[in-house]
């Protein structure tokens, strides 16, 4: 919604979100290197189940090798 949001507010009408996902896990596979949780952590979207969620607790942005 935020980004349908930010479109409206800049009065831009003939342009939608939609694909949206969609080209950003094309992006994000081809380009980067970030795993899925990752991206979809970037998408804003929710990982795994409750128990899951409930012991992902950390950042898991900063990797060490």
């Amino acid at each position: 919604m935020s980004m349908a949001m930010l479109l409206r507010c800049m009065k831009v009408e003939d342009v939608t979100v939609h694909g949206f996902k969609s080209s950003f896990w094309d992006w994000a596979g081809e380009e980067t290197s970030f795993s899925r949780e990752i991206v979809e952590a970037a998408l804003a979207h929710v990982i795994g189940d409750k128990a899951e969620q409930a012991y992902r607790r950390g950042m898991r942005l900063k990797r060490t090798p």
